[in-house]
Protein backbone atom coordinates (compact mmCIF):
# COMPACT_ATOMS: atom_id res chain seq x y z
CA UNK A 1 0.00 0.00 0.00
CA UNK A 2 1.24 3.61 -1.28
CA UNK A 3 2.08 6.01 2.04
CA UNK A 4 0.22 9.39 0.90
CA UNK A 5 0.24 12.20 2.56
CA UNK A 6 3.12 14.00 5.02
CA UNK A 7 5.58 11.38 7.11
CA UNK A 8 4.54 11.60 10.38
CA UNK A 9 7.27 12.41 13.25
CA UNK A 10 7.46 9.06 14.86
CA UNK A 11 7.88 7.48 11.17
CA UNK A 12 10.68 9.74 10.53
CA UNK A 13 12.57 8.68 13.87
CA UNK A 14 11.54 5.05 13.21
CA UNK A 15 13.55 5.93 9.51
CA UNK A 16 16.36 7.46 11.08
CA UNK A 17 16.85 4.76 13.52
CA UNK A 18 17.06 2.24 10.66
CA UNK A 19 19.57 3.24 8.46
CA UNK A 20 23.62 3.62 8.73
CA UNK A 21 24.06 6.27 11.53
CA UNK A 22 28.10 6.18 11.67
CA UNK A 23 27.89 8.95 14.24
CA UNK A 24 30.72 7.86 16.58
CA UNK A 25 33.02 6.62 12.56
CA UNK A 26 32.25 10.83 11.95
CA UNK A 27 33.47 12.12 15.40
CA UNK A 28 36.63 9.97 15.25
CA UNK A 29 37.30 10.92 11.31
CA UNK A 30 36.85 14.72 12.70
CA UNK A 31 39.46 14.08 15.44
CA UNK A 32 42.00 12.51 13.14
CA UNK A 33 41.49 15.53 10.82
CA UNK A 34 41.67 17.87 13.27
CA UNK A 35 44.23 16.36 14.84
CA UNK A 36 47.29 17.78 13.11
CA UNK A 37 46.20 21.85 13.29
CA UNK A 38 45.65 21.40 16.84
CA UNK A 39 48.86 19.49 17.53
CA UNK A 40 50.54 22.63 15.56
CA UNK A 41 48.88 24.98 17.93
CA UNK A 42 49.73 23.23 20.55
CA UNK A 43 53.22 23.21 20.02
CA UNK A 44 53.33 26.30 18.79
CA UNK A 45 52.31 27.80 22.66
CA UNK A 46 54.36 25.02 24.28
CA UNK A 47 57.24 24.22 22.26
CA UNK A 48 60.79 26.09 23.45
CA UNK A 49 61.57 29.64 22.38
CA UNK A 50 64.47 29.88 20.36
CA UNK A 51 66.41 33.78 18.98
CA UNK A 52 65.20 32.12 15.08
CA UNK A 53 61.84 33.98 15.09
CA UNK A 54 63.14 37.17 16.51
CA UNK A 55 65.24 37.16 13.90
CA UNK A 56 62.40 36.21 11.12
CA UNK A 57 60.59 38.84 12.44
CA UNK A 58 63.13 41.78 12.20
CA UNK A 59 64.39 40.43 8.64
CA UNK A 60 61.78 38.22 6.74
CA UNK A 61 58.78 38.49 8.21
CA UNK A 62 57.27 41.58 6.63
CA UNK A 63 58.59 40.42 3.25
CA UNK A 64 57.08 36.69 4.04
CA UNK A 65 53.04 39.10 4.77
CA UNK A 66 53.47 41.44 1.57
CA UNK A 67 54.11 38.48 -0.45
CA UNK A 68 51.23 36.22 0.68
CA UNK A 69 49.15 39.87 0.51
CA UNK A 70 49.73 40.31 -3.02
CA UNK A 71 50.23 36.43 -4.32
CA UNK A 72 46.42 36.26 -2.41
CA UNK A 73 45.16 39.66 -4.14
CA UNK A 74 46.24 38.68 -7.55
CA UNK A 75 45.04 35.69 -7.64
CA UNK A 76 41.80 36.91 -6.35
CA UNK A 77 41.03 39.51 -8.77
CA UNK A 78 42.21 37.26 -11.66
CA UNK A 79 40.40 34.50 -10.96
CA UNK A 80 36.93 36.44 -10.25
CA UNK A 81 37.10 38.42 -13.15
CA UNK A 82 37.90 34.82 -15.74
CA UNK A 83 35.44 32.43 -13.64
CA UNK A 84 32.33 34.84 -12.86
CA UNK A 85 32.58 36.23 -16.47
CA UNK A 86 32.76 32.92 -18.47
CA UNK A 87 30.21 31.45 -15.98
CA UNK A 88 28.34 34.22 -17.23
CA UNK A 89 28.85 33.52 -21.15
CA UNK A 90 28.32 29.78 -20.92
CA UNK A 91 24.79 29.90 -18.58
CA UNK A 92 22.86 33.33 -20.23
CA UNK A 93 23.95 32.98 -24.14
CA UNK A 94 24.33 30.59 -27.02
CA UNK A 95 27.67 30.51 -29.42
CA UNK A 96 29.28 28.07 -31.23
CA UNK A 97 31.17 25.59 -28.76
CA UNK A 98 29.08 26.68 -25.68
CA UNK A 99 28.52 22.78 -24.95
CA UNK A 100 31.94 21.84 -24.75
CA UNK A 101 33.24 25.03 -23.02
CA UNK A 102 30.67 24.42 -20.09
CA UNK A 103 32.91 21.52 -18.95
CA UNK A 104 36.18 22.57 -20.65
CA UNK A 105 36.98 25.90 -18.39
CA UNK A 106 36.92 23.64 -15.24
CA UNK A 107 40.23 21.54 -16.73
CA UNK A 108 42.53 23.96 -15.39
CA UNK A 109 42.20 22.62 -12.00
CA UNK A 110 43.97 19.50 -14.02
CA UNK A 111 47.48 21.37 -14.13
CA UNK A 112 49.77 21.76 -11.21
CA UNK A 113 50.15 25.48 -10.36
CA UNK A 114 53.87 24.70 -10.29
CA UNK A 115 54.47 23.05 -13.89
CA UNK A 116 51.90 25.96 -15.10
CA UNK A 117 54.87 28.11 -13.39
CA UNK A 118 57.41 26.30 -14.71
CA UNK A 119 55.99 26.62 -18.40
CA UNK A 120 55.19 30.28 -18.56
CA UNK A 121 58.59 31.11 -16.05
CA UNK A 122 60.79 29.20 -19.48
CA UNK A 123 58.58 30.70 -21.90
CA UNK A 124 58.90 34.26 -20.87
CA UNK A 125 62.73 34.20 -19.60
CA UNK A 126 65.41 36.71 -21.35
CA UNK A 127 66.53 32.90 -23.41
CA UNK A 128 62.31 31.98 -24.03
CA UNK A 129 60.56 32.11 -27.20
CA UNK A 130 58.07 35.14 -25.49
CA UNK A 131 60.97 37.48 -24.14
CA UNK A 132 59.34 40.22 -25.28
CA UNK A 133 56.83 39.73 -23.12
CA UNK A 134 57.78 40.51 -18.59
CA UNK A 135 58.99 37.76 -17.11
CA UNK A 136 56.63 35.78 -14.93
CA UNK A 137 58.47 35.84 -11.75
CA UNK A 138 57.90 37.29 -8.13
CA UNK A 139 54.48 37.71 -6.25
CA UNK A 140 52.65 38.99 -9.16
CA UNK A 141 53.76 36.03 -11.72
CA UNK A 142 53.18 33.71 -8.71
CA UNK A 143 49.50 36.03 -8.30
CA UNK A 144 49.02 35.29 -12.08
CA UNK A 145 49.75 32.13 -12.00
CA UNK A 146 47.25 31.04 -9.07
CA UNK A 147 44.82 33.12 -11.19
CA UNK A 148 44.89 30.67 -14.42
CA UNK A 149 44.99 27.74 -12.82
CA UNK A 150 42.58 27.99 -9.83
CA UNK A 151 39.84 29.88 -11.64
CA UNK A 152 37.58 26.76 -12.21
CA UNK A 153 36.54 27.25 -8.01
CA UNK A 154 34.91 30.53 -9.19
CA UNK A 155 33.74 29.15 -12.33
CA UNK A 156 32.10 26.39 -11.39
CA UNK A 157 29.90 27.72 -8.05
CA UNK A 158 29.15 30.92 -10.15
CA UNK A 159 28.04 28.88 -12.85
CA UNK A 160 25.49 27.21 -10.97
CA UNK A 161 24.57 30.28 -9.22
CA UNK A 162 23.43 31.75 -12.60
CA UNK A 163 21.66 28.90 -13.61
CA UNK A 164 19.63 28.59 -9.96
CA UNK A 165 19.01 32.19 -10.80
CA UNK A 166 15.09 33.39 -11.67
CA UNK A 167 14.83 36.14 -15.16
CA UNK A 168 12.35 38.19 -13.25
CA UNK A 169 14.85 40.52 -12.01
CA UNK A 170 16.88 40.77 -14.94
CA UNK A 171 13.88 41.25 -16.93
CA UNK A 172 12.30 44.23 -15.17
CA UNK A 173 15.80 45.69 -14.91
CA UNK A 174 16.17 45.74 -19.03
CA UNK A 175 12.48 46.79 -19.01
CA UNK A 176 13.06 49.67 -17.11
CA UNK A 177 16.06 50.74 -19.40
CA UNK A 178 19.05 49.20 -18.56
CA UNK A 179 21.49 48.42 -20.85
CA UNK A 180 22.42 44.28 -20.69
CA UNK A 181 25.79 44.72 -18.97
CA UNK A 182 23.95 47.58 -16.13
CA UNK A 183 21.34 44.65 -15.44
CA UNK A 184 24.30 42.35 -14.94
CA UNK A 185 26.06 44.33 -12.46
CA UNK A 186 23.03 45.37 -10.75
CA UNK A 187 20.53 42.24 -10.86
CA UNK A 188 22.53 39.03 -11.58
CA UNK A 189 25.97 40.04 -10.14
CA UNK A 190 24.75 40.29 -6.47
CA UNK A 191 22.77 37.51 -6.81
CA UNK A 192 25.99 35.49 -6.88
CA UNK A 193 28.13 36.55 -4.72
CA UNK A 194 28.16 34.26 -2.59
CA UNK A 195 28.96 31.73 -4.52
CA UNK A 196 31.88 33.96 -6.39
CA UNK A 197 33.14 34.65 -2.30
CA UNK A 198 33.03 30.96 -1.58
CA UNK A 199 35.19 30.20 -5.04
CA UNK A 200 37.27 33.11 -4.15
CA UNK A 201 37.96 31.87 -0.99
CA UNK A 202 39.07 28.49 -1.88
CA UNK A 203 41.44 30.18 -4.52
CA UNK A 204 43.13 32.44 -2.07
CA UNK A 205 43.84 29.47 0.49
CA UNK A 206 45.20 26.97 -2.26
CA UNK A 207 47.50 30.39 -3.52
CA UNK A 208 48.38 30.47 0.14
CA UNK A 209 49.44 26.86 1.02
CA UNK A 210 51.63 26.38 -2.40
CA UNK A 211 55.07 25.78 -1.86
CA UNK A 212 56.18 24.95 -5.47
CA UNK A 213 55.23 27.69 -7.53
CA UNK A 214 55.87 30.57 -5.35
CA UNK A 215 59.67 29.18 -4.30
CA UNK A 216 60.58 28.81 -8.09
CA UNK A 217 59.34 32.32 -8.85
CA UNK A 218 60.92 33.97 -5.83
CA UNK A 219 57.88 34.89 -4.06
CA UNK A 220 58.49 33.83 -0.52
CA UNK A 221 55.39 33.40 1.41
CA UNK A 222 54.53 32.45 4.79
CA UNK A 223 54.46 28.64 3.50
CA UNK A 224 58.21 29.17 2.33
CA UNK A 225 59.19 30.60 6.10
CA UNK A 226 56.98 27.82 7.31
CA UNK A 227 59.51 25.24 5.24
CA UNK A 228 62.61 27.03 6.00
CA UNK A 229 62.22 26.90 9.77
CA UNK A 230 61.51 23.26 9.69
CA UNK A 231 63.98 22.41 7.34
CA UNK A 232 66.51 24.95 7.38
CA UNK A 233 66.88 25.91 10.82
CA UNK A 234 65.56 22.31 12.21
CA UNK A 235 63.07 24.21 14.63
CA UNK A 236 59.90 23.09 14.58
CA UNK A 237 58.11 24.96 17.26
CA UNK A 238 59.20 28.35 15.46
CA UNK A 239 57.50 26.30 12.33
CA UNK A 240 54.85 25.66 14.27
CA UNK A 241 54.37 29.63 15.01
CA UNK A 242 55.05 30.49 11.73
CA UNK A 243 52.41 28.10 9.96
CA UNK A 244 49.76 29.81 12.96
CA UNK A 245 50.30 32.86 11.20
CA UNK A 246 49.69 31.26 7.79
CA UNK A 247 46.29 29.54 9.48
CA UNK A 248 44.84 32.53 11.37
CA UNK A 249 44.87 34.04 7.50
CA UNK A 250 43.30 31.16 6.42
CA UNK A 251 40.70 31.08 9.17
CA UNK A 252 39.72 34.87 8.64
CA UNK A 253 39.29 34.16 5.24
CA UNK A 254 36.84 31.37 5.38
CA UNK A 255 34.85 33.22 8.56
CA UNK A 256 34.77 36.06 5.88
CA UNK A 257 33.26 34.27 3.37
CA UNK A 258 31.29 32.53 5.53
CA UNK A 259 29.94 35.89 7.17
CA UNK A 260 29.40 37.23 3.60
CA UNK A 261 27.51 33.80 2.81
CA UNK A 262 25.11 34.36 5.90
CA UNK A 263 24.03 38.25 5.24
CA UNK A 264 23.65 37.74 1.52
CA UNK A 265 20.00 35.86 0.82
CA UNK A 266 19.01 35.24 -2.63
CA UNK A 267 15.15 34.99 -2.92
CA UNK A 268 12.28 35.67 -5.25
CA UNK A 269 9.18 37.67 -5.10
CA UNK A 270 6.79 35.02 -6.17
CA UNK A 271 8.77 31.92 -4.52
CA UNK A 272 9.51 30.21 -7.62
CA UNK A 273 12.35 30.75 -10.61
CA UNK A 274 11.33 31.48 -13.75
CA UNK A 275 14.19 30.15 -16.38
CA UNK A 276 16.13 32.50 -18.23
CA UNK A 277 15.89 32.54 -22.14
CA UNK A 278 19.25 32.42 -23.49
CA UNK A 279 20.33 34.81 -25.73
CA UNK A 280 21.74 33.42 -29.38
CA UNK A 281 24.92 35.90 -30.02
CA UNK A 282 25.33 37.09 -33.09
CA UNK A 283 27.80 35.75 -35.01
CA UNK A 284 30.93 37.85 -34.71
CA UNK A 285 29.74 38.29 -31.02
CA UNK A 286 29.69 34.22 -30.84
CA UNK A 287 32.86 34.18 -31.83
CA UNK A 288 34.29 36.20 -30.06
CA UNK A 289 32.44 34.79 -26.90
CA UNK A 290 34.27 31.67 -28.27
CA UNK A 291 37.62 32.99 -27.95
CA UNK A 292 37.10 34.46 -24.40
CA UNK A 293 36.14 31.05 -23.01
CA UNK A 294 39.15 29.24 -24.88
CA UNK A 295 41.27 31.68 -23.61
CA UNK A 296 41.66 30.97 -20.01
CA UNK A 297 42.07 26.90 -21.07
CA UNK A 298 44.74 27.89 -23.66
CA UNK A 299 46.58 29.95 -21.09
CA UNK A 300 46.21 28.09 -17.95
CA UNK A 301 46.44 24.41 -19.25
CA UNK A 302 47.54 24.04 -22.90
CA UNK A 303 50.48 26.32 -23.41
CA UNK A 304 52.58 25.84 -20.56
CA UNK A 305 51.62 22.13 -20.86
CA UNK A 306 53.24 22.80 -25.09
CA UNK A 307 56.03 24.11 -23.44
CA UNK A 308 56.96 21.66 -21.06
CA UNK A 309 55.90 18.36 -23.27
CA UNK A 310 58.67 20.21 -25.79
CA UNK A 311 60.91 20.81 -23.33
CA UNK A 312 60.52 17.09 -22.55
CA UNK A 313 60.87 16.09 -25.89
CA UNK A 314 64.41 17.62 -26.22
CA UNK A 315 66.03 16.57 -23.07
CA UNK A 316 67.01 13.24 -21.77
CA UNK A 317 64.56 11.69 -19.45
CA UNK A 318 66.28 11.23 -16.33
CA UNK A 319 66.08 7.80 -14.44
CA UNK A 320 63.18 6.38 -12.02
CA UNK A 321 60.45 8.64 -13.56
CA UNK A 322 58.26 5.46 -13.63
CA UNK A 323 58.85 4.69 -10.14
CA UNK A 324 57.91 8.18 -9.18
CA UNK A 325 54.76 7.92 -11.48
CA UNK A 326 53.97 4.67 -9.76
CA UNK A 327 54.30 6.46 -6.54
CA UNK A 328 52.07 9.13 -7.22
CA UNK A 329 49.23 6.89 -8.98
CA UNK A 330 49.53 4.75 -5.60
CA UNK A 331 49.16 7.08 -3.32
CA UNK A 332 46.61 8.92 -5.06
CA UNK A 333 44.58 5.95 -5.40
CA UNK A 334 44.88 5.19 -2.18
CA UNK A 335 44.10 8.43 -0.65
CA UNK A 336 41.07 8.74 -3.21
CA UNK A 337 39.81 5.36 -2.11
CA UNK A 338 40.10 6.07 1.80
CA UNK A 339 38.79 9.56 1.26
CA UNK A 340 35.48 8.41 -0.72
CA UNK A 341 34.45 6.04 1.66
CA UNK A 342 35.49 8.15 5.23
CA UNK A 343 33.56 10.98 3.23
CA UNK A 344 30.45 8.75 2.66
CA UNK A 345 30.19 7.65 6.26
CA UNK A 346 30.42 11.34 6.84
CA UNK A 347 27.76 11.82 4.73
CA UNK A 348 25.58 9.71 6.40
CA UNK A 349 26.41 11.32 9.59
CA UNK A 350 25.30 14.94 8.45
CA UNK A 351 22.04 12.60 7.01
CA UNK A 352 20.91 11.67 11.00
CA UNK A 353 20.54 15.55 11.95
CA UNK A 354 22.37 14.75 15.26
CA UNK A 355 24.84 17.39 16.76
CA UNK A 356 27.57 15.25 16.98
CA UNK A 357 27.20 13.89 13.54
CA UNK A 358 26.90 17.77 11.99
CA UNK A 359 29.46 18.91 14.09
CA UNK A 360 31.91 16.13 13.19
CA UNK A 361 31.90 16.54 9.41
CA UNK A 362 32.51 20.22 9.63
CA UNK A 363 35.18 19.69 12.20
CA UNK A 364 36.70 17.42 9.30
CA UNK A 365 36.28 20.21 6.54
CA UNK A 366 38.34 22.26 8.49
CA UNK A 367 41.30 20.48 7.30
CA UNK A 368 40.86 22.07 3.76
CA UNK A 369 41.55 25.58 4.95
CA UNK A 370 44.96 24.03 6.03
CA UNK A 371 47.95 24.66 4.28
CA UNK A 372 49.84 21.10 3.30
CA UNK A 373 52.90 22.24 4.98
CA UNK A 374 50.77 22.61 7.93
CA UNK A 375 49.37 19.80 8.50
CA UNK A 376 52.50 17.74 7.04
CA UNK A 377 53.95 19.47 10.36
CA UNK A 378 50.95 18.24 12.38
CA UNK A 379 50.85 14.60 11.15
CA UNK A 380 55.20 14.80 12.64
CA UNK A 381 54.03 16.25 15.85
CA UNK A 382 51.51 13.46 16.40
CA UNK A 383 53.36 10.53 15.00
CA UNK A 384 56.24 11.41 16.30
CA UNK A 385 54.93 11.83 19.74
CA UNK A 386 53.35 8.67 19.10
CA UNK A 387 56.50 7.23 17.83
CA UNK A 388 58.71 8.29 21.09
CA UNK A 389 55.90 6.75 23.25
CA UNK A 390 56.71 3.40 21.59
CA UNK A 391 60.17 3.44 21.82
CA UNK A 392 60.31 4.63 25.58
CA UNK A 393 57.94 0.99 26.56
CA UNK A 394 59.45 -1.24 23.89
CA UNK A 395 63.30 -0.11 25.18
CA UNK A 396 61.55 -0.48 28.78
CA UNK A 397 60.60 -4.21 28.09
CA UNK A 398 63.60 -5.22 25.85
CA UNK A 399 66.32 -2.68 25.75
CA UNK A 400 66.33 -2.23 22.05
CA UNK A 401 64.99 1.05 20.63
CA UNK A 402 61.55 0.57 18.38
CA UNK A 403 61.57 0.28 14.39
CA UNK A 404 60.59 3.42 12.65
CA UNK A 405 57.77 2.84 11.49
CA UNK A 406 55.04 5.87 12.07
CA UNK A 407 57.05 8.67 10.85
CA UNK A 408 58.20 9.11 7.21
CA UNK A 409 56.45 6.47 5.90
CA UNK A 410 53.45 5.82 3.71
CA UNK A 411 51.53 6.09 6.81
CA UNK A 412 52.13 9.25 7.58
CA UNK A 413 51.43 10.70 4.21
CA UNK A 414 47.93 9.02 3.94
CA UNK A 415 47.06 10.58 7.35
CA UNK A 416 48.26 14.00 6.31
CA UNK A 417 45.69 13.70 2.95
CA UNK A 418 43.22 12.97 4.43
CA UNK A 419 43.03 15.48 6.91
CA UNK A 420 44.06 18.33 3.87
CA UNK A 421 41.40 16.96 1.30
CA UNK A 422 38.79 14.93 3.06
CA UNK A 423 36.21 17.93 2.69
CA UNK A 424 36.65 17.46 -1.06
CA UNK A 425 35.08 13.88 -1.19
CA UNK A 426 32.28 14.74 1.62
CA UNK A 427 30.07 17.64 -0.63
CA UNK A 428 29.89 15.24 -3.31
CA UNK A 429 28.76 12.26 -1.36
CA UNK A 430 26.67 14.43 1.15
CA UNK A 431 25.15 15.68 -2.28
CA UNK A 432 24.56 12.27 -3.37
CA UNK A 433 22.94 11.05 -0.58
CA UNK A 434 20.29 13.76 -0.73
CA UNK A 435 18.76 11.80 -3.28
CA UNK A 436 17.86 8.93 -1.15
CA UNK A 437 14.34 10.41 -0.02
CA UNK A 438 13.45 8.86 3.92
CA UNK A 439 10.03 7.18 2.31
CA UNK A 440 12.32 5.43 -0.08
CA UNK A 441 14.04 3.43 3.15
CA UNK A 442 10.88 3.32 4.77
CA UNK A 443 9.57 1.58 1.90
CA UNK A 444 13.07 -1.01 2.27
CA UNK A 445 12.66 -1.19 5.41
CA UNK A 446 8.85 -2.35 5.17
CA UNK A 447 10.22 -5.64 2.27
CA UNK A 448 11.96 -6.37 5.25
CA UNK A 449 15.55 -5.12 3.69
CA UNK A 450 18.11 -4.89 6.55
CA UNK A 451 20.61 -2.14 7.21
CA UNK A 452 23.44 -3.32 5.45
CA UNK A 453 21.16 -4.72 2.68
CA UNK A 454 19.44 -0.84 2.15
CA UNK A 455 22.32 0.33 2.72
CA UNK A 456 24.52 -2.01 -0.83
CA UNK A 457 21.06 -2.59 -2.70
CA UNK A 458 18.82 0.38 -2.23
CA UNK A 459 21.11 3.45 -1.05
CA UNK A 460 24.75 2.65 -3.41
CA UNK A 461 23.14 2.60 -7.05
CA UNK A 462 21.96 5.90 -6.09
CA UNK A 463 25.12 7.63 -4.50
CA UNK A 464 27.93 5.43 -6.36
CA UNK A 465 28.21 8.26 -9.02
CA UNK A 466 28.63 10.90 -6.30
CA UNK A 467 31.64 8.49 -4.45
CA UNK A 468 33.53 7.99 -7.54
CA UNK A 469 33.47 11.72 -7.92
CA UNK A 470 34.73 12.16 -4.39
CA UNK A 471 37.54 9.55 -4.94
CA UNK A 472 38.16 11.47 -7.90
CA UNK A 473 38.75 14.84 -6.64
CA UNK A 474 40.67 13.14 -3.55
CA UNK A 475 42.85 11.48 -6.48
CA UNK A 476 43.93 14.73 -8.46
CA UNK A 477 44.36 16.63 -5.45
CA UNK A 478 46.79 14.62 -3.84
CA UNK A 479 48.81 13.80 -7.31
CA UNK A 480 49.14 17.42 -7.09
CA UNK A 481 50.03 17.93 -3.47
CA UNK A 482 53.76 19.13 -3.09
CA UNK A 483 54.51 20.90 0.33
CA UNK A 484 53.43 17.95 2.90
CA UNK A 485 55.22 14.93 0.40
CA UNK A 486 58.20 16.46 0.80
CA UNK A 487 58.42 16.46 4.01
CA UNK A 488 56.48 12.91 4.84
CA UNK A 489 57.82 11.16 1.79
CA UNK A 490 59.91 8.24 2.70
CA UNK A 491 63.71 8.52 1.82
CA UNK A 492 63.25 5.98 -1.28
CA UNK A 493 59.62 7.10 -2.17
CA UNK A 494 60.12 9.84 -4.99
CA UNK A 495 57.12 11.06 -6.27
CA UNK A 496 56.32 12.79 -9.58
CA UNK A 497 55.86 16.31 -7.61
CA UNK A 498 58.76 15.87 -5.83
CA UNK A 499 60.78 15.21 -8.42
CA UNK A 500 59.43 17.86 -10.68
CA UNK A 501 60.47 20.66 -7.82
CA UNK A 502 63.67 19.00 -6.88
CA UNK A 503 64.77 19.29 -10.69
CA UNK A 504 63.30 22.62 -10.99
CA UNK A 505 65.01 24.01 -7.57
CA UNK A 506 68.38 22.85 -9.52
CA UNK A 507 67.33 25.00 -12.57
CA UNK A 508 67.13 21.88 -14.32
CA UNK A 509 63.69 22.52 -15.95
CA UNK A 510 64.43 20.45 -18.77
CA UNK A 511 64.36 17.62 -16.38
CA UNK A 512 61.51 18.94 -14.65
CA UNK A 513 59.56 19.01 -17.94
CA UNK A 514 58.95 15.54 -18.50
CA UNK A 515 57.60 14.82 -14.38
CA UNK A 516 55.54 17.76 -14.55
CA UNK A 517 53.58 16.81 -17.80
CA UNK A 518 53.24 13.36 -16.89
CA UNK A 519 51.53 14.71 -14.12
CA UNK A 520 48.70 16.43 -16.05
CA UNK A 521 48.42 13.39 -18.31
CA UNK A 522 47.56 11.68 -15.20
CA UNK A 523 45.52 14.21 -13.81
CA UNK A 524 43.56 14.84 -16.97
CA UNK A 525 41.37 11.77 -17.85
CA UNK A 526 40.10 11.76 -14.23
CA UNK A 527 39.41 16.04 -14.36
CA UNK A 528 37.26 15.58 -17.56
CA UNK A 529 35.49 13.06 -16.25
CA UNK A 530 34.87 15.43 -13.28
CA UNK A 531 33.58 18.05 -15.42
CA UNK A 532 31.33 16.08 -17.50
CA UNK A 533 29.85 14.82 -14.75
CA UNK A 534 28.99 18.23 -12.86
CA UNK A 535 27.62 19.36 -15.97
CA UNK A 536 25.42 16.83 -16.93
CA UNK A 537 24.17 16.63 -13.24
CA UNK A 538 23.22 20.40 -13.80
CA UNK A 539 22.05 19.85 -17.02
CA UNK A 540 19.64 17.04 -15.44
CA UNK A 541 18.06 19.92 -13.38
CA UNK A 542 17.63 22.12 -15.58
CA UNK A 543 15.71 19.89 -17.87
CA UNK A 544 13.25 19.71 -14.67
CA UNK A 545 12.55 23.17 -15.02
CA UNK A 546 9.21 23.98 -17.53
CA UNK A 547 10.85 25.06 -20.62
CA UNK A 548 8.32 24.71 -23.22
CA UNK A 549 7.30 28.00 -22.98
CA UNK A 550 11.07 29.39 -23.42
CA UNK A 551 12.34 28.04 -26.78
CA UNK A 552 15.40 30.20 -26.41
CA UNK A 553 16.19 27.35 -23.78
CA UNK A 554 17.01 24.96 -26.64
CA UNK A 555 19.83 24.93 -28.74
Amino acid sequence: MAVTGPVTQPLRRRIGQTGFRPVWLAALAGLLCAGPLIAVAWLAITGTWTDYLGHIYQTRLAGYLWNTVIVGLVAACLSGVIGTGTAWLVTRHVFPGRTVFQWMLALPLAMPAYAAAYGWYDLTQAAGPLSMLPTVRGPLGAGLIFGLVFYPYVYLLAREAFAAQSADAYDAARTLGCSPFQAFTRTALPMVRPAVAAGLALVVMEALADYGTVSHLGASTLTVGVIRAWAGEGSTPDAARIAMVLVTITFLIFMGERALRRRARQTSASGHRRPFQRQRLAPLAGIAAALICAAPVLIGLVIPAARLGWRALSTPAATGLWQAAGHSILLAGLSGLMAAFVGLALAYAIRTKTLTGRASARIASMGYGVPGAVAALGVLIILGGFQGWLDGAWRAMTGSPFPLLLTGSVIALLFAYQARFIAAAIGPSESALSRVTPSLDAAARTLGARPLTLALRVHWPLVSSGVALAGLLVFVEVLKELPATMILRPFNMDTLAVTAHNFAADERLGQAALPAVLLVLVALPPMVWIARQITASERQRDAIAPSDAFPGLAE
